[in-house]
């Protein structure tokens, strides 16, 4: 079906800047042969001008992306989409953080800089450039807070500017709030909130019947209300704590499974509305303790619940906008530390002679004894977790849980570029630690995930994607003695490995519960070692998933270990009553 000659001379200006014509020469035969109505059929009729000024808005819109889009060649290197313009956004919504992983399984670049839109985006995959950024003064982390805590919290957009020192009255809280971390998560106060948590693991474990044991329907779970239900008491007081309602509990963690589209921004009610109800209910439990002053008044209450509200609440924060600022609280303390030590007690169980390995190992550390645990025990166990976290005397339990974090941390660390700098390699030994520096130019945003670095096989061996229970152990002086050589190569691979391990940010923003979180794991491990079972745990019933936002990987549903498992006291151990300390 052909044009008269008149209707293409039509067509030539009829397209908005002359960028339609094609498209409305295809539409006008698509008309033609739907048998249209002829004022449809015509290239000057409101809907092919319409469609004409659409495509050459669009087409407008793409020119200008396009040739906005600016790569210096000292900066990364560019990765182009697949799909022009909103490739990589694409590819980030169909594999979130495991759209790092297929750029750099591709690539095997150190750094790179991928073109989104009219904007860029530089990604660094390398360790050593990773450690670089994270200590460089020229990096922010807070220009993300003003982005997100909004979203994310619905915490008011004026409440963060006055946090951060932008409405021109208040200082940055930032550096008070640093001394707020240093002070509450170390020495006695580390001690009492760690103490204060494990007295309610102990409970847990000792009133597991002696004969039937516990029945666990989903291991998962069963640790998930465990962990939050213990480290909220000890955050936020016995008497007045929040999460003691366990519908409260659920609506944490339908929150925190939930919140990606509220990081949207638009219409949350709707748009994330199962996430935005769940929030409502914790905030609503929150705004209550703050606006009874539980936070000041209760004796219960946490050093670190404690001193942060003193500090906020000096920033004129009223109650309902603490609450919604404080509902990272629980989350903070208690999302990555429930997948870790899933996955460690998952794998260190499902293999025998791992286990009694560990257990040894353990017993030595507690009992201050070599050889087996005894086959029969009656009486009070004090695992003190001091003893636990030292690699000189539980190798085998350090490495476990360290090569646990590794495979299941899928954290991306973010920053944003304040002026242009060349960032050289840090020097840590990686993989590619060499002298050469890119450019990374001011107000571009840099993601760092940790995936792509710990899987790498380069640093990690061909079994990188396997758990390897001894990898982190190091060599020691006997195989020094036995083979120099080899234990050169050991050592030297052992120190490229602990300088890739980047679970928990760096610089100044390192994590300041990492500490509080490897005592309670290691503690718990260490208990469930010693005294217990898990009987019918399935290792072909083990599959982690992919993480969402860069959090610890959880196991895909249905693959948590098995079904109807037993928690049962160790045969010969059904009268121990458990304890925990700090020190031996």
């Amino acid at each position: 079906m052909m044009l008269t000659t008149r209707e293409q001379e039509h067509l030539r200006y009829s397209g908005l800047f002359g960028l339609g014509r094609e498209f409305v020469q295809n539409v006008t035969i698509a008309l033609r042969g739907l048998n249209a109505p002829i004022w449809m059929q015509s290239p000057t009729s409101p809907v092919q001008l319409g469609f004409a000024c659409l495509l050459g808005l669009l087409t407008w819109q793409l020119f200008t992306f396009l040739a906005s889009f600016e790569h210096d060649p000292n900066e990364p290197p560019l990765i182009k989409p697949k799909m022009p313009v909103v490739g990589h956004l694409w590819g980030l919504l169909r594999s979130q953080v495991n759209y790092f992983s297929e750029l750099y399984s591709r690539t095997k670049l150190p750094i790179a800089t991928l073109p989104v839109a009219n904007k860029k985006l530089y990604v660094i995959f390398d360790p050593a450039y990773q450690q670089a950024a994270l200590t460089s003064n020229q990096m922010d982390a807070q220009s993300f807070m003003v982005d997100f805590v909004p979203r994310i919290f619905g915490v008011k957009k004026g409440t963060v500017d006055k946090l951060l020192g932008k409405d021109g009255v208040h200082p940055n809280i930032m550096s008070d709030m640093e001394g707020v971390f240093n002070t509450s998560l170390s020495g006695n106060n580390l001690q009492q909130l760690l103490l204060t948590t494990l007295e309610q693991v102990a409970n847990t474990l000792n009133a597991i019947d002696k004969e039937d044991g516990l029945k666990v329907p989903n291991l998962f779970i069963f640790f998930q209300k465990l962990l939050t239900r213990s480290t909220s008491t000890a955050l936020w007081g016995k008497d007045n704590n929040p999460y003691n309602d366990q519908e409260l509990i659920d609506a944490q963690w339908d929150f925190e499974g939930n919140m990606g589209p509220l990081v949207i921004g638009l219409l949350p009610s709707i748009t994330a509305r199962r996430a935005y109800l769940a929030r409502s209910k914790v905030q609503s439990a929150l705004s209550r303790f703050y606006m009874a002053k539980h936070d000041q008044t209760d004796p219960q209450v946490s050093q670190f619940v404690r001193l942060r509200s003193q500090l906020l609440r000096g920033y004129d924060i009223p109650p309902d906008e603490l609450a919604k600022n404080e509902t990272a609280i629980t989350l903070v303390a208690t999302t990555n530390a429930l997948s870790t030590l899933f996955w460690c007690v998952a794998e260190i169980f499902s293999d025998s002679e791992l286990l009694s390995d560990v257990r040894n190992e353990v017993f030595k550390a507690v009992f201050g004894r070599t050889g087996s645990p005894p086959q029969k025990f009656s009486g009070k166990v004090k695992v003190s977790a001091k003893s636990l976290v030292s690699e000189e005397n539980c190798p085998l339990l350090n490495s476990c849980y360290r090569e646990s974090i590794r495979l299941a941390s899928q954290i991306v660390t973010a920053r944003r570029v304040l002026t242009d700098i060349t960032l050289f390699p840090s020097s840590s030994p990686s993989k590619d630690n060499n002298s050469k520096g890119y450019l990374l130019k001011a107000d571009t945003n840099v993601m760092m995930p940790a995936k792509p670095v710990h899987r790498d096989p380069s640093i990690w061996g061909p079994d990188a994607d396997t758990f390897n229970p001894r990898r982190f152990i190091a060599p020691s002086s006997e195989d020094r003695n036995k083979d120099p050589d080899r234990y050169m190569q050991d050592l030297t691979r052992h120190r490229r490995m602990k300088a890739s391990f980047v679970p928990f940010g760096g610089g100044k923003h390192l994590c300041p519960g990492r500490h509080y979180a490897f005592l309670e794991n290691l503690s718990i491990i260490a208990a469930l070692v010693l005294g217990f079972d898990i009987v019918g745990l399935d290792k072909e019933r083990l599959k982690m998933g992919d993480s969402k936002r860069g959090e610890t990987a959880k196991p895909v549903a249905g693959f948590e270990g098995g079904h109807n498992l037993v928690l049962r006291r160790r045969r010969g151990w059904e009268d121990v009553q458990w304890e925990f300390g700090y020190d031996s």
